[in-house]
């Protein structure tokens, strides 16, 4: 007895789906390996809305950040770098303070780096403090 084999041809609307399943499973092993999980950190913080008003006694007058084109002047007459102003922030002793006296105002001039602006925004909330920002109402034309 003999046997006859015959080829079996695909017709032309047929499509080959032998190794479908292993090219999927190395799609998805490939796509696990190459998956960063990075968890975002932050902070979370409320901007006060405010008006440059009448101006503070000296005794009353709250500490005064001014970042512009990458360096940081405090008080208006004093340039510190970003290590000065976290020594300087820690040492004002806001978690101590009260009211008013826990806020810092911050401003932006210039040319100011994102990160430089929200590392001083970390350190202002990072000592109990209150963060008020300076900005200019630009006028609609």
């Amino acid at each position: 007895m003999r046997r006859k084999f015959h080829m079996r041809q695909l017709t032309q609307d047929a499509v080959p789906t032998t190794s479908l399943a292993d090219m999927m499973f190395l799609l998805l092993i490939f796509f696990i390996m190459t998956t960063t999980l990075a968890r975002t950190t932050g902070f979370i913080t409320d901007v006060p809305m405010g008006t440059k008003g009448a101006q503070q006694s000296a005794s009353e007058k709250s500490p005064s950040v001014v970042l512009h084109d990458g360096k940081i002047t405090v008080n208006e007459d004093q340039e510190m770098t970003i290590q000065q102003l976290r020594n300087y922030i820690s040492g004002l002793h806001l978690d101590r303070k009260r009211g008013d006296a826990k806020v810092v105002i911050i401003s932006a001039e210039g040319v100011v780096p994102y990160q430089m602006y929200y590392e001083t925004l970390a350190m202002v909330q990072n000592a109990s403090g209150v963060v008020a920002i300076v900005s200019d109402e630009v006028e609609k034309k």
